[in-house]
């Protein structure tokens, strides 16, 4: 059951496995929609602290240890993302090519999801009933969603979701596999179910595409952050991460052919230039050499040309432009990479749960929210930009919007009550002011409504109520 997924985890004996279960419930909420369980990292690790393992470029690694740190040829101890010895992995005898666990940050629970850029095996043991079977090994590419991992994935998000937790994933696939038999396996409705997991997510998805890696073809279009823009962001490691849905080289076969280089360097190279000039006064005689001449000329050029074709396209790819487009929220140095994301994630905690409370003051009562999270947001951030000493580019400095909601708790309360009665009252003029029959119902239905609950008020509350109902009417 372990190597097919039906197993996350396995132990040697009882004890063993109690005592796995018990830290998998240290990651988990007492309560769903409760506060997460977080713990002091005092003397075991700092939370503003450098990452210090750095994979190497074209150099395939361990991606545990970009979570977990390793040591080096000399035994110096290069830490990791997360909390020292916090990460507990699931699932790890499944779907190799995808690594799935939970950690800590800075004492704060997450999930994790990070891909392995090695090549892994699969393993299909041989059918006891069929004399002719055999045992398939089959080899997995790295970088590469296959059925298995994909599902995986799938799995592991429901898993994290379904917990309540934050999630970080470290992005480094290049697609999906897709051969004829993969196709077969639903390979596509397996990276379907991967969106479906995001769509329907509430806590805060950070995708950070880490040192040297990229996210190319199908794997963009699983993970793009407008999924899910209420709770998914996306971040690039500065200088060496890139992204886009075709590769560099591929992106110059199409976009930068033979033709378009040909064009390119009769342009700009100075040489062919002088000699498609000397060609209209060149005799037929001299006109043939000069032919060749340019035919040699373009030919040497030719693979110069399409490298710089190919580095043109990847000036596309870049931290930088994937910025200037949109499509991430902005380019982390790795090595500052865990203090970054630390604050960045008790800043969105802080605010997904006062937006939460917002949304659940517009609840009408008919299931009906008055505001979705992405106009909850917008509204914090109105309020936030409208305080003292905030000017819109802070709104991303995380640090000054914890001490501004430390500050300004009770206002903020207060307000969030203001939106409860304000949506009370719409409510209840909508009702009032509605034309026909609707109107009539209505009201009646308040007076219903508020004959009942004096009747359940004790002796002051209902004074009190009837007070306010007086002064409001002017009676």
């Amino acid at each position: 059951m372990y190597s097919n997924g039906v197993s996350h985890l396995t132990s040697p004996d009882h004890l063993h496995a109690i005592e796995s279960a018990l830290q998998w419930l240290s990651f988990v909420p007492s309560v769903r929609g409760g506060l997460l369980p977080i713990s002091d990292v005092s003397g075991i690790d700092e939370i503003d602290r450098k990452v210090g393992f750095v994979p190497s470029p074209g150099t395939p690694y361990d991606p545990r240890f970009l979570m977990t740190g390793t040591e080096d040829d000399d035994g110096n101890w290069l830490s990791g993302f997360f909390d020292k010895g916090s990460f507990v992995e699931t699932l790890s005898g499944w779907a190799k090519s995808v690594v799935v666990g939970r950690a800590r940050l800075g004492g704060i629970p997450m999930g994790v999801i990070a891909t392995e850029n090695r090549t892994a095996e699969a393993i299909k043991p041989a059918d006891p009933a069929d004399v002719q079977a055999s045992e398939a090994i089959k080899q997995e590419a790295g970088c590469v969603w296959f059925p298995n991992s994909a599902y995986k994935t799938a799995q592991a998000i429901n898993d994290f979701k379904t917990e309540d937790l934050p999630l970080m994933i470290f992005a480094n696939w290049r697609g999906f596999s897709g051969g004829q038999r993969d196709m077969f396996d639903e390979v596509l409705k397996y990276g379907a179910l991967i969106v479906d997991g995001f769509v329907s997510y509430e806590q805060p998805v950070f995708v950070f595409i880490p040192p040297h890696a990229e996210i190319r073809g199908g794997a963009w279009v699983v993970l793009d952050a407008s999924i899910n823009a209420s709770v998914m962001e996306m971040y690039a490691t500065t200088g060496s991460a890139r992204g886009g849905v075709l590769e560099a080289n591929g992106a110059a076969a199409v976009k930068y052919r033979e033709k378009d280089l040909l064009k390119t360097m009769r342009r700009v190279d100075e040489k062919l230039v002088a000699l498609y000039a000397s060609l209209e006064s060149a005799s037929d005689v001299q006109s043939e050499e000069i032919k060749i001449t340019i035919a040699n000329r373009e030919k040497s050029l030719l693979p110069v040309y399409a490298q710089i074709a190919v580095q043109f396209c990847e000036l596309h790819d870049t931290p930088g432009r994937m910025k200037a487009v949109g499509v991430i929220e902005r380019d982390v140095e790795w090595e500052n990479s865990r203090s970054f994301f630390f604050w960045r994630l008790r800043r969105k905690l802080a605010e997904f749960d006062l937006r939460k409370k917002m949304m659940s003051a517009g609840d009408v009562g008919r299931g009906v929210k008055a505001m979705s999270a992405i106009e909850a947001s917008a509204m914090i951030r109105d309020w936030y930009l409208a305080s003292n000493d905030s000017s819109p580019q802070y709104w991303n400095d995380d640090k000054r919007f914890l001490a501004w909601m430390g500050e300004n708790n009770q206002q903020l309360e207060v307000r969030v009550a203001d939106l409860a009665r304000k949506h009370v009252a719409d409510e209840v003029f909508s009702a009032l002011s509605a034309g026909g029959n609707t109107s009539q119902i209505g009201t009646a239905g308040i007076v219903e409504g508020i004959s009942r609950a004096l009747a359940s008020m004790p002796p002051a509350q209902r004074e009190a109520l009837l007070h306010s109902l007086k002064s409001s009417l002017n009676l």
